[in-house]
């Protein structure tokens, strides 16, 4: 799904979107937590479809930019850890839009 080959992988926050019924690839983005803005991340969240399966993955730097919005996002996404993600952490999730539960899929 992502790779430095697709180039579709960067600094900050990678985030795939999955079709949850066909498994089918809807989108890739990065974030950067470093250099960047919030903003466009905390957009691209809210636009997620329920149903839909979120894996992320952080590279050097998933933090630093992150606001309470964009961590309550990510919690109803099914995070349990994002509240304590920190300067370079490394973090992978796999959630979803709609989901009931905290995800077992997180380290």
């Amino acid at each position: 799904l992502m790779s430095g080959v697709k180039n579709n992988v960067g600094r900050g926050i990678n985030i795939a979107l999955v079709n949850g019924k066909t498994g089918e690839l809807l989108d890739t983005k990065f974030f950067d937590m470093w250099g960047g803005d919030v903003a466009p991340l905390i957009e691209f969240l809210k636009t997620i479809q329920d149903g839909t399966i979120v894996l992320m993955a952080t590279y050097d730097d998933g933090a630093t930019k992150l606001n309470e919005e964009a961590r309550k996002l990510i919690a109803e996404l099914g995070s349990s850890s994002i509240t304590n993600l920190g300067f370079r952490d490394n973090w992978v999730f796999c959630g979803g839009k709609g989901i009931k539960t905290k995800s077992p899929f997180e380290q």
